[in-house]
């Protein structure tokens, strides 16, 4: 239930308990007046009884009281008298009491009584003198009962408070319908607009306002919420800004660091393509002497083209090592990506006689990239698979959810990632070597057979792409890959399946 009703009937509960309590007090008072007007009349009727038979002779008491209220019983009304007692006799049943109390005081004495199980009633006892006022032989010689039924005194609070209820109904509902607009227009409404802007700025609106209409707590409570959204604008601005010269530094710095790699690259590229070109040469030289060789022509030319391929090669992974970053965009089908890498390498699989197992996460969504770069990423770990198996083994590809907390981000909670997982039989990477895997220029492979570009391009991609890369060993013995890609940001985290036996952590 909202703040406006709630308040409204709490408020109507506790006057309609004020009012209650005050009819309670009207009718309270109403008993006693009406009491009040029965001892008035049930004396002025006492005095009129005792001015007709006194003086009384005790001798004629008796005979005198039975003839008055034979009397009165015959006249009819609302009173009636009983013969209490009269010649030195004393009452043992409920008159005995008022006859006490009345021969104390020497005057009526009346009370209203209301038993269990009987109607209520009331009753006086009334004193008859055998003489009259101030002569000294003057004595108490009867008692006349007067009693009257007092249900009518019930009955007529009952019709008072039939009548107050409709009254009391109808003021307690007008009170509710006033409380509780006053709330709506006073609390509820201002409260509304300020959960609205509360809702808008949790969901990432920062550019709403609540105008402080009073000079009350909720003015005050909507003046430190602007304060609050005025900070958070300013927060969110400057922290648009630092993220963006942090982006741009680390985009600077990551050329820069390529580029301090020139000198090295320089001498890399001379071996590289010294080679290569010295090969060119010399079997070039060969086809001018020997061109009229059918055989020989062929077979220098294939190794000029082979040489050629290597040579673009070199340079096509220098190229995309020392270019800048190119931004991501587009959607990313990983799982046809990979499908598509394997059936480029498919004569390299089946010449080294290597097996390949593709697991894959059934259903994959699309991730956000560059569907080139990550198939780069792919064909350079595969093929350093293969090299790595070259006289034959098992390749193994697995495409699955995990959720994982980024490398340097110890702090940081675990997020869902998309990894792919490349694990081959070869000889591994030594522990020594991992630390330094994916530097440019670093292999582990023989001298002129490989740039070591490939892992550091790789490597860049994946760091482009806000990913990262591991390197670990094979459940079957050999080198396992593994590239973590972030999921799109609506996919919720819960959607992964965590990794039960998480990949171990380079060394450092």
């Amino acid at each position: 239930m909202k703040l406006g009703p709630r308040v409204a009937i709490i408020a109507t509960l506790l006057m309609a308990a004020v009012l209650a309590a005050a009819m309670g007090s009207v009718l309270v008072v109403l008993r006693g007046d009406q009491l009040a007007d029965l001892d008035r009349e049930a004396h002025a009727l006492a005095d009129a009884i005792v001015m007709g038979l006194e003086p009384l002779p005790a001798d004629r008491a008796g005979l005198a009281m039975k003839a008055r209220v034979a009397a009165v019983a015959k006249a009819g009304g609302e009173f009636r008298l009983e013969a209490v007692a009269w010649g030195g006799q004393r009452p043992n049943n409920s008159w005995a009491g008022l006859v006490e109390e009345a021969t104390k005081l020497d005057a009526p004495v009346g009370r209203l009584f209301d038993l269990r199980g009987i109607p209520p009633f009331y009753a006086m006892a009334i004193p008859l003198h055998n003489a009259a006022p101030g002569e000294p032989k003057r004595q108490v010689v009867a008692f006349l009962g007067l009693v009257r039924d007092g249900g009518f005194i019930n009955q007529d609070l009952l019709a008072s408070a039939k009548r107050l209820l409709p009254l009391l109904g109808v003021f307690v509902a007008g009170f509710a319908v006033a409380v509780y607009v006053m709330l709506m227009r006073r609390v509820a409404t201002p409260l509304r607009r300020l959960v609205d802007a509360i809702d808008g700025a949790s969901k990432g609106d920062l550019s709403r306002a609540v105008l402080p209409e009073r000079d009350d707590e909720i003015g005050s409570l909507a003046g430190r919420f602007n304060a609050m959204m005025n900070y958070l604008r300013e927060a969110r601005e400057k922290e648009a800004r630092a993220t963006a010269a942090r982006v741009a530094t680390e985009a600077h710095l990551r050329h820069a660091e390529k580029l301090a790699t020139v000198g090295q690259m320089a001498a890399e590229i001379a071996h590289e393509v010294g080679t290569p070109l010295n090969v060119i040469g010399g079997r070039a030289r060969t086809l001018a002497r020997r061109s009229s060789e059918q055989a020989e022509v062929e077979k220098n030319a294939e190794i000029i083209s082979t040489q050629v391929d290597r040579i673009t090669k070199s340079i096509s992974q220098v190229l995309d090592y020392s270019r800048k970053n190119r931004p991501t965009t587009g959607e990313v089908d990983v799982a046809k990506t990979v499908r598509d890498t394997l059936e480029f390498v498919e004569e390299d699989l089946k010449k080294h006689k290597i097996e390949v197992a593709l697991t894959c996460e059934p259903e994959l969504r699309p991730i956000p990239g560059n569907a080139d770069e990550i198939q780069q990423v792919c064909l350079n770990l595969i093929m350093n698979a293969v090299h790595a198996m070259a006289g034959g083994g098992k390749l193994g590809v697995v495409i699955e959810y995990v959720i994982r907390r980024k490398e340097g981000l110890d702090l940081a909670p675990p997020a869902p990632y998309l990894m792919i997982a490349i694990a081959d039989t070869g000889p591994g990477v030594p522990q020594e070597d991992r630390a330094r895997i994916f530097e440019a220029f670093f292999t582990t492979k023989d001298k002129g057979e490989g740039t070591g570009l490939g892992l550091a391009v790789s490597h860049g991609i994946v760091k482009d792409h806000d990913g990262f890369m591991e390197v670990g060993d094979s459940p079957g013995g050999g080198a396992v890959f593994r590239v973590f890609l972030p999921l799109p940001s609506e996919r919720e985290s819960d959607q992964a399946k965590p990794d039960a036996t998480p990949p171990p952590q380079p060394v450092a």
